[in-house]
């Protein structure tokens, strides 16, 4: 499937940035404009960029008929992106629409095009993660500052398309011919926790907001955890976790999981992962270390031990090793 790309409204190349962007990001948005939803959205979006174009232009612009062309991909657009605009060598819009019909159309074109040039710049097929990828305008105001946390809520009220889907849509593509009306393949459901733990550790970066309603709007972040982040939970509320300094978290075991290993846990094997590798002490406490093993040690485990609210590995001559996942990891 292939789509033409529309280069009416294209900047000449006395106009735009002359900067080449690095190849770091896929910056993609929808254009927020309500007003602009009839028959030629895109192009309306398009023609006004071209004609502002010193305050604002992204790259390419898309509705249900036309993927139009403004800005040069390769070099910077600025695309309301801030301090991001120079790391992203395509940034899209997504135009407003007036049917389901003419959304579905939109979306399989969005889709196609931001797959084609994350393939072509060699950045990863990742939504919104650490690192290079692709990345919402959500996900820029989160890391970079702004306001702005489209494509989400405008991607929900047509195709019902939430954060999962959109990154299963992006990694995978749609199926299906360019005439066939875009039914996205579902992901798997996301699976929240439904206890409480000790301690969880981000497996993707984690915004922590004031508010657990606030919760992946990218509206007031107080903290961003990266990956292998340690933070204590303070309880439990639906699907978010409200950490001990009142701030609250996704409970998506996609991105957060409890830190320690669970004493009725069946583990034979475990791996020292951490940097500083594993200490082996005498007693459960960890009173008294008797050793010290570098990352990539093997050690096979009796029983996982309860102690206070964290755990600890059991070894065959009665020492303990730590049973935090982010110091030794499951063999088998």
């Amino acid at each position: 499937m292939s789509y033409p790309i529309n280069k009416s409204y294209a900047l000449s190349g006395s106009q735009g940035d002359s900067r080449i962007a690095s190849k770091n990001y896929i910056i993609i948005h929808d254009t927020g404009n309500d007003n602009n939803k009839g028959s030629n959205s895109a192009g309306n979006e398009a023609s006004y960029m071209k004609g502002h174009w010193q305050a604002a232009y992204t790259h390419f612009i898309v509705d249900d008929k036309n993927i139009f062309q403004v800005g040069e991909p390769g070099y910077v657009a600025w695309g309301g992106a801030l301090d991001a605009n120079p790391y992203s060598p395509m940034q899209v819009e997504l135009a407003h629409v007036d049917s389901q019909a003419r959304f579905n159309e939109s979306y399989k074109r969005y889709i196609w095009l931001i797959r084609k040039y994350a393939t072509k710049y060699g950045i990863p097929l990742t939504l919104d993660g650490a690192g290079t990828g692709v990345k919402t305008h959500q996900w820029v105001t989160n890391n970079y500052g702004g306001d702005h946390v489209d494509p989400y809520g405008y991607l929900a009220k047509w195709g019902g398309i939430s954060k999962s889907q959109l990154a299963h849509d992006i990694k995978y593509g749609l199926s299906g011919s360019e005439s066939t009306t875009a039914k996205p393949s579902k992901p798997k459901k996301a699976e929240y926790f439904n206890w409480t733990p000790y301690k969880i550790y981000a497996k993707k970066q984690v915004a922590a907001y004031a508010k657990a309603s606030q919760v992946g709007s990218g509206k007031n972040v107080k903290k961003i955890y990266k990956p292998k982040a340690v933070m204590e939970v303070a309880k439990l509320e639906g699907h978010r976790f409200k950490l001990i300094d009142g701030t609250y978290v996704t409970a998506n075991k996609d991105y957060v999981n409890n830190l320690y290993y669970l004493p009725k846990s069946k583990i034979k094997q475990v791996r020292s992962v951490a940097a500083k590798g594993s200490g082996r002490y005498d007693d459960i406490k960890f009173n008294h270390k008797n050793a010290h093993f570098p990352k990539g040690t093997y050690f096979d485990i009796v029983k996982v031990m309860p102690y206070g609210k964290a755990s600890r590995f059991l070894l065959a001559n009665g020492d303990y090793i730590s049973a935090n996942k982010l110091v030794n990891k499951i063999v088998k």
